[in-house]
């Protein structure tokens, strides 16, 4: 009998955010407060994304992720990237499964433009972290 795993009766589907460690908690807050540097948030962030990338091999996964550890919100940090674009914060935040989450958005300030974009470096440094059986992705 053959074993067909598209039969299966459960599937598993990673798209590549994992829950935040809580140092990267920590260091938020304290970056939010002024208490670290942007450069010591990224110390924190890349030491995480290290032990996350060598967690995923280990499982076996032959596509690794930063698991999003540099991100609040996927698209709104994407869009806070982008050139021509800016942070704002709203009077009222978005409304989630009747809980109000984020204040964050977006607002065009000029032509927008991906140049020199956060998020390719981001995926630079998950990049490094390639193997012959290993690869890389942005999620």
């Amino acid at each position: 009998m053959s074993k067909n795993i598209l039969n299966a009766p459960f599937r598993a589907d990673i798209v590549g955010s994992f829950l935040r460690p809580e140092d990267i908690k920590v260091a938020r807050v304290k970056f939010a407060k002024g208490d670290i540097t942007s450069e010591e948030l990224k110390q924190v962030e890349d030491k995480c994304i290290a032990e996350l990338i060598e967690k995923q091999k280990k499982a076996g996964l032959q596509v690794i992720t930063d698991g999003e550890f540099r991100r609040s919100y996927w698209h709104l940090d994407f869009m806070w990237g982008i050139n021509g674009a800016k942070h704002i914060e709203l009077d009222n935040g978005y409304f989630f499964h009747h809980e109000e989450t984020t204040r964050g958005s977006v607002a065009l300030t000029g032509k927008i433009n991906g140049n020199n974009h956060p998020f390719v470096e981001h995926f630079k440094y998950v990049k490094q972290f390639e193997t012959e059986s290993v690869v890389a992705r942005q999620t």
